[in-house]
């Protein structure tokens, strides 16, 4: 396994951030297991500045969706774009370097929470921080644009139209975050908005350029059509940024929010439907004796995903759902949704990079099987045990309150307690079983780097004129 210290093409960058996924997804997974460990059983922990639920609640946070998504996001980039616009990326020293910029000041952003005396927030720990996240993403921004400018194709292949989308929605987060908070109202409406700019957008928009790649590319076949593709960009581009507010109806919001985003939520079944139509149609036209079944199984899991966590955000906006799962962990669910979509399909583009970049097949065997299987019944209980979370907690806040008899403290809290506890606990070994799978998916990703079977390395876009 040979990496460059300063990568000199997109192969060689897309090798570093495909050896830096695996590393970092466990990172994150084992945060969010000591996490959930210490909500459920803190009584029997050890608790100190750094063991505790609120700061390791944060640094998950930074991680996940900070770090992670950024090594995601960039992994796609650089690899989907040039062979999306037919040409080497021009100027590509640079993109190197705003990449690293990106990367970097994300990991520097979770290393100064166990620096004392810096003040944490869920998503960054400085302004100047920020501010040097945005201008490495308008200097990325800004190349990709220039690439798409000057571009080799006719018409460009739709993963790069979703890549750039992902590029423009992850710096809108940013400023968005940027913006200085002053009273509870700001705080929640920043909340909103980076929740579904950052989280319902970005990742929606890098899974999607990451699916319309595998389902051609890997499988042989033919996009059936390019117009519904366009209906799902758009769709998704203008509908999901405003499906956030609906799960704080009834708050310090704007009453206009609320109800614009409960309106357009049922709009999200459009862009949905196409996109349902596109993929089927494609993939029944594909190649089914070079077809690799397991990469065809994750594919369909990630899309079964996606799926499910849109339907799940379209029917919250029924008046008689919404008070019952807004406030809940309903709320985290839909998140969680989008970000397991993006996890699973970016894992069926690492084992196809893999023969790809560093000549070496691919052979799924036990280790890799159990790895596989251990995340995707992790990531499936993990969604069904916060949809039963959000819901009867919600049902059972809302029942307390219409009788006047409150379930946050005293008597009513236990019963809340006693039918969701066990669910909590339930949360504890979930990610236990997802960080012990994402360590065995790292060992099937070295083990196939290191010592799969020989095969030719592919050769990226030879020309850039």
């Amino acid at each position: 396994m040979k990496l460059k210290i300063i990568p000199k093409s997109e192969q060689d960058l897309s090798k570093f951030f495909l050896v830096l996924f695996p590393v970092f997804l466990i990172f994150s997974l084992g945060t969010q297991f000591l996490r959930d460990a210490y909500f459920s059983f803190s009584n029997l922990l050890p608790n100190n500045q750094i063991f505790n639920y609120g700061f390791l609640d944060r640094l998950y946070n930074q991680l996940t969706f900070g770090l992670t998504a950024s090594i995601i996001l960039l992994l796609s980039f650089s690899y989907l774009f040039s062979k999306s616009i037919g040409r080497l990326l021009t100027i590509f020293p640079l993109i190197f370097f705003a990449s690293i910029g990106l990367v970097g000041t994300e990991l520097l952003d979770v290393f100064l929470n166990f620096v004392p005396g810096v003040t944490m927030y869920n998503f960054g720990n400085s302004s100047l921080l920020i501010n040097l996240k945005i201008i490495s993403l308008v200097g990325l921004f800004l190349f990709a644009s220039i690439n798409l400018l000057i571009k080799k194709e006719a018409v460009i292949f739709h993963s790069a139209q979703y890549i750039y989308g992902g590029l423009l929605f992850y710096l809108i987060s940013l400023l968005v975050i940027s913006k200085k908070q002053v009273v509870f109202s700001d705080v929640l409406l920043t909340n909103v908005f980076y929740t579904s700019t950052h989280i319902y957008v970005t990742l929606s928009l890098i899974f999607l350029g990451i699916t319309h790649f595998l389902m051609t590319k890997t499988f042989d076949s033919t996009l059936f059509s390019r117009t519904l593709s366009s209906i799902t960009f758009w769709g998704f581009l203008f509908l999901l940024p405003w499906s956030s507010a609906k799960y704080y109806y009834g708050s310090v919001l704007p009453n206009w929010l609320e109800n614009v985003s409960i309106y357009l939520s049922f709009s999200i079944l459009i862009p949905l439907l196409a996109f349902i139509v596109n993929y089927l149609k494609t993939i029944v036209s594909r190649d089914l004796e070079n077809s690799n079944a397991v990469l065809l199984k994750l594919v369909n899991f990630s899309v079964s995903l996606f799926i499910f966590t849109n339907l799940l955000n379209i029917v919250s906006g029924f008046d008689n759902l919404l008070p019952i799962l807004g406030l809940t962990n309903y709320v985290n669910l839909v998140s969680q949704g989008y970000l397991a979509s993006m996890f699973f399909s970016i894992i069926a583009l690492s084992y196809y990079l893999i023969p790809k970049l560093f000549g070496r097949e691919v052979t799924f065997k036990s280790l890799d099987n159990i790895a596989l299987g251990g995340l995707k019944f992790g990531y499936l209980l993990l969604l069904l045990n916060n949809l039963f979370i959000g819901i009867n907690s919600g049902y059972i806040w809302n029942a307390g309150a219409n009788t006047g008899s409150p379930t946050i403290y005293g008597e009513g809290f236990n019963l809340a307690w006693n039918l969701i506890g066990i669910n909590y606990s339930l949360s504890t070994f979930i990610s236990l079983t997802l960080f012990v799978s994402s360590s065995l998916f790292f060992l099937s990703m070295i083990k196939a780097i290191t010592s799969g079977n020989v095969t030719k390395v592919e050769e990226m876009v030879v020309s850039s004129e």
